[in-house]
């Protein structure tokens, strides 16, 4: 009875959230899947583009492995690793929303002095979460049919997608367990996620493609991501019921592992206990930016440490498929028939997509450490910052600057670390385009942050909300415009899609967004000014 009561009350709380991210998911789903049936033509067109995909290594990274050249396959191929993630990413800030937040809220003790068991609370989010995961597999099922597809396949791709998002519940509670603060652990869960992916892009890119029978066999990073498991579903064709056994017991064993530790430590205690402070501050922490800097730094080195791997990562694939022997007749036809000359030209172009990739996630960074300001005026602390001689507009712009200096240093450490790996194998041209290609996203990653700083003053109360809704469709727009059959020019309002491939002569995109970036900053400073401070 407790554990049904903390669940309603749990559910209550995410009555907005957890719908829009069903809701937004399951459409991306059904869009993706009926524009697949439209650009890829009839059989023989889906095996031609199916076939050029397996002869870029580009491609499969960005998108997945395709196994055949029915409308299934194709769809597969498309949508499936993109969904992963984002099923991932609601599971993960689902556990941290419901674990760590609450006890570092202070919410989890008032829940504990009544008479409730300990594991009553992460059981009642487990159970939102298989409810929530559980309601996704029914209306996706929907979105799938609605396209025109397999229905048994689409059970089953939608049933190891529900699954994937229950092991990414799990991972979260378990991320929970290791941090004190909710902001630690979704760091380490969306760099799980993110980390998945890369795995599996690495292994979908390493791969034995037989473009014969349209299908690869991925190599073996893909077999470390749940993602990748998930892909070997081979939906719509296969339909492989054992991998989502694989994932399901990764689901147990992480969930279990969650519970064990949190029936056995203290109430806000963490695996990794934080570093206990000064019993008095420096005197550099006299100024707003160097108190939003003191906050930020730990997250920022989880942020850039994450995509520093992603950077090694890079440059150990764009070496192998450099090296790689490309003797298929087929595939020799295919490349020449896109332009390409070798393997390196395939390699140059991947550097460029995934930096994009990159730019996302740097953006990421930097609308997290904007919206701590949040946190700040709504438990109380801004009101004593205010206390002394600061001002507000001060105040906002000192965050707003720690997170734009945020996603320099994200996007800095991976263009150096993917530049390093190139450069120790005698690769110059790819080491200077992975840096370049890496720099060039920060006035559009620069943009989400000066409208997320916009909301935090405008319309605080929305402000989380708006922040990462804004965030999740204008990168939807720019990674998904071409796959969501959208009109010409659309997908041009998301930031990313503006930013120039290296080398370029055209600059005026980049100029645009930066001016937007401060714009929106300085209008979110003037706004906190003339509004009262809201809990």
């Amino acid at each position: 009875m407790n554990v049904l009561r903390i669940l309603m009350q749990q559910a209550r709380r995410d009555r907005v959230n957890l719908p829009i991210w069903i809701l937004g998911t399951v459409a991306l789903l059904a869009v993706a899947a009926a524009s697949v049936g439209k650009e890829y033509g009839d059989v023989a067109g889906r095996a031609e583009i199916l076939r050029v995909a397996l002869a870029t290594p580009a491609l499969l990274a960005l998108r997945g492995i395709p196994n055949g050249d029915s409308l299934g396959s194709a769809v597969h191929f498309q949508s499936f690793a993109f969904l992963g993630v984002t099923i991932g990413l609601m599971n993960i800030f689902l556990a941290t929303r419901h674990g760590r937040a609450d006890e570092e809220k202070g919410r989890r003790e008032l829940v504990l002095a009544a008479p409730v068991s300990r594991l009553a609370p992460p059981v009642a989010t487990l159970l939102l979460g298989v409810v929530a995961n559980a309601l996704f597999v029914v209306l996706a099922i929907g979105g799938y049919a609605s396209a025109g597809v397999a229905v048994s396949g689409a059970v089953v791709s939608s049933v190891a997608l529900g699954v994937i998002g229950l092991a990414f519940l799990g991972l979260g509670m378990l991320a929970g367990e290791l941090t004190q603060t909710s902001r630690g652990a979704n760091t380490i869960g969306v760099i799980l996620v993110l980390g998945a992916y890369a795995l599996r892009a690495a292994g979908d890119a390493l791969g034995r493609p037989d473009v014969t029978k349209i299908t690869l066999q991925p190599a073996w990073p893909s077999w470390l991501s749940p993602i990748g498991w998930g892909q070997q579903t081979l939906a719509f064709t296969e339909n492989r019921w054992w991998p989502v056994a694989l994932i399901a017991a990764l689901a147990v064993v992480a969930t279990g592992a969650a519970l064990l530790v949190h029936s056995r430590r203290e109430l806000g205690a963490s695996l990794l206990p934080e570093r206990s402070g000064r019993a008095a501050g420096r005197a550099t922490l006299g100024s707003p930016l160097a108190l939003a800097w003191r906050q930020q730094w730990p997250t920022l080195i989880a942020w850039a440490g994450g995509s520093a791997l992603l950077g090694v990562v890079l440059g150990s694939l764009v070496t192998a498929i450099s090296n790689a022997n490309i003797g298929n007749a087929q595939i020799q036809s295919i490349l020449q028939s896109l332009g390409h000359t070798g393997a390196s030209d395939m390699g140059r172009t991947l550097i460029s997509a995934v930096m994009v990739l990159i730019g996302a996630v740097a953006a990421a960074a930097g609308v997290q450490m904007v919206l701590r300001m949040r946190d700040e005026e709504t438990e109380g602390r801004l009101e004593a910052v205010l206390a002394t001689p600061q001002s507000r507009a001060a105040w906002l712009l000192s965050y707003v600057v720690v997170a734009a200096a945020s996603v320099l240093i994200v996007l800095a450490a991976t263009g150096i670390a993917a530049a390093a790996g190139f450069a120790a194998v005698g690769q110059g041209d790819n080491a200077w385009l992975s840096l370049g290609s890496a720099l060039v996203q920060a006035p559009a990653a620069l943009s989400f942050v000066g409208i997320t700083a916009l909301f935090v003053g405008l319309l605080p109360r929305l402000a989380v909300s708006l922040g990462w809704a804004v965030f999740g469709i204008l990168i939807g727009f720019g990674l998904f415009g071409g796959l969501l059959n959208l009109p010409k020019g659309v997908d041009k309002i998301s930031p990313i899609a503006n930013v120039p491939p290296l080398p370029t002569d055209d600059w005026v995109p980049t100029i645009i967004l930066g001016a937007i970036a401060v714009v929106a900053a300085v209008l979110g400073a003037m706004a906190l000014r003339r509004r009262d401070l809201t809990a």
